[in-house]
Order: structure tokens, then C-alpha cells, then sequence
């Protein structure tokens, strides 16, 4: 706040001179007070419609993964449909299988009625029905062996399909989640997933990478890791080198842990 003067200091040139340089002083600390605040407001402007399109990203990618659950949820409906047409249809088999067993029984037992009658009858008529009936009995034997068999075998398919059933439910279960990426392109357009799903043939536990568009929905499943060092995709997908190469990096990782398990 300027100082109050007085008269003979006006007159006096020195004191005049010191009263305009403080004034110049106060004048250039407000003008840099008020060139901070622009700076300031500026700043904060920016930060606003950082934030806003930060907002907007996040309800796009909301309404995308939103999008994808329902397809899932549609798809494991529809999967539980067909295991549950397949379960039931292996059911009514294996109660044709158990009514052939139980009618090879009861035929077994009326060929040993059969049996205790004809032993007292004559001997060599008698010796010929007992070969014939062992003959029927080696046969029915086979066709009873065969008919364990074939149960046995169903039995192991309907163990199969729950074990698939199960193991399709987490994988669904994880895919739902879609916050688990391990890594994300600039602009937010691809995600990779590690992944232990396995592709059609492949035994035991496995190790790779699943990749994801989250503007088109479109994925890939990594099939190795090629020799420059980028992931090879299953189907020969053509993604991003940026996306192949992180995931290339995600499998060295995988090799170099497997190889210290061994170690």
C-alpha cells in the first residue's frame, strides 16, 4: 500500500525519487503476483479438460467391458445348454447300457435253470447242450464285457466334460473381470492378458498370452515366441509390433521361470 507524503518531502527531489522507485517496486510484485495467477488459472484449465477426457475414456471402456460380460454371460448360457443336452443324452445311454446288462444277467441265469435240468437227461444229448451252452455263455461274456466297456468308457467322457465345464466356467469368470491386464498401448486400444488356456490338442498346464481390442472386442491367444523376439499368434493373427513384442517379452518371462522350477 502506498505510503502518505507530505508536502516538504515533495519538495525535497530525493525523497520523491525513493517514493515513485518503491511505487515501481509494489507495481512489478503485482504485475508477477498477477502473471502467476493467470499461470495458475491457465494450469488449472488444463488439468479440468485433462481430467474431463480422462472421464471419457474410462465411461467408453465401461460400456465396452459392459458390453462384453453380456456376450459372455450369452455364451456360458449357451455352452450350459449344450453340456446339459449332452449329460442328458449320455444319461439315457447308460440306462440302455445298465437294461442290456440286466437282461444279459437274466438270460445267464435261465441258461444255468437250463443247465441243472438237462443234467438229468442223457448224457451225450447232454454233453452237446453243454457244449452250446458254453459257447452262448463265452459269447454273452464278450457282448457283457463290451457293454462294461463302452459304460466305463461313458462314464470317463461325463468326468471329462465337468472337468471342461469347470475349467471353461473360470476362464469365463476371469475374462468377466477384464481389470487384470498386465499392459496397455498408449492409447488404451490394446490389453494383454496372461492366459492358461489351452488350444485344441494341447495337454497339461500351459503358459501364454491372450490379447484383446478393446474398441472391436477382437482377441488372439499367443501360439510361441519367434525368433526376433515378438509372440506368434494362433490363427496367423496380424497384431500391432508393439503388442507382439511385449507379449514376446511376457513369454521369455514364462520360459525363464519354468526353467528355474526345473533348476
Amino acid at each position: 500500500m502506498p505510503s502518505v507524503i507530505s508536502l516538504k518531502e515533495l519538495r525535497d527531489s530525493s525523497t520523491l525519487k525513493d517514493q515513485i522507485r518503491k511505487l515501481e517496486q509494489e507495481k512489478e510484485e503485482l504485475q508477477k503476483q498477477l502473471e502467476l495467477q493467470k499461470k495458475l488459472e491457465t494450469k488449472l484449465r488444463e488439468d479440468i479438460l485433462s481430467h474431463k477426457k480422462d472421464f471419457e475414456h474410462l465411461e467408453k471402456q465401461f460400456d465396452h467391458f459392459a458390453g462384453i460380460e453380456a456376450d459372455y454371460e450369452a455364451l456360458q448360457t449357451e455352452i450350459q445348454l449344450e453340456r446339459l443336452e449332452g449329460m442328458i443324452s449320455r444319461d439315457k445311454e447308460e440306462a440302455k447300457l445298465k437294461a442290456q446288462v440286466k437282461k444279459a444277467r437274466d438270460e445267464l441265469r435261465e441258461a444255468q435253470d437250463e443247465l441243472k435240468e438237462l443234467k438229468q437227461l442223457d448224457p451225450q444229448r447232454l454233453k452237446r447242450q453243454v457244449v452250446d451252452l458254453k459257447k452262448k455263455n463265452i459269447a454273452q461274456a464278450n457282448e457283457n464285457k463290451a457293454v462294461n466297456n463302452a459304460l466305463i468308457a461313458a462314464r470317463k467322457e461325463l468326468r471329462e466334460t465337468t472337468l471342461e465345464k469347470e475349467k471353461l466356467d473360470a476362464q469365463l469368470k476371469a475374462a468377466r473381470t477384464g481389470t487384470d491386464f498386465f499392459w496397455q498401448s498408449a492409447d488404451g486400444t490394446w490389453l494383454l492378458y496372461e492366459s492358461a488356456q489351452p488350444l485344441k490338442g494341447e495337454q497339461g498346464d500351459v503358459q501364454r498370452v491372450r490379447a484383446l481390442n478393446a474398441e472391436t472386442g477382437f482377441g488372439a491367444l499367443s501360439l510361441s515366441l519367434g525368433e526376433d523376439g515378438l509372440a506368434v499368434w494362433a490363427g496367423d493373427a496380424s497384431l500391432p509390433e508393439d503388442v507382439s513384442r511385449e507379449a514376446g517379452n511376457r513369454l521369455k518371462k514364462f520360459a525363464a521361470e519354468a526353467e528355474e522350477e526345473k533348476e
